[in-house]
């Protein structure tokens, strides 16, 4: 979340080759009010959380229009790999990890 790191060190390279399930969870603001939030979630456990956001202004018309999936390694990865994203769902209430 910016530059908050996760608990949870899943780009290290004690951490290639293995899966998680990441969700996050973004609460949007009242109109005009910064109380919007944003959560991220590894295999079950809370990881990054910030509060106090103002995502949309003074707007009350609509909500998130859309989803990016970004992925950086900041110093490098640790070898040549790949990422996979698998099972993306957008819902309005938890779907937490589970097989």
């Amino acid at each position: 979340i910016g530059s908050k790191p996760s608990a949870t060190p899943v780009f290290d390279g004690s951490h290639v080759g293995q899966w998680y399930c990441v969700g996050s969870r973004v609460r949007l603001n009242d109109a005009g009010q910064s109380n919007g939030a944003f959560q991220v979630w590894i295999d079950g456990e809370l990881g990054a959380n910030t509060t106090g956001l103002n995502w949309v202004g003074a707007f009350d018309a609509y909500g998130i229009n859309s989803v990016f999936l970004e992925n950086f390694w900041n110093s490098g990865s640790p070898q040549q790999q790949d990422r996979f994203f698998d099972n993306l769902v957008v819902s309005t209430q938890r779907i937490g990890c589970g097989s």
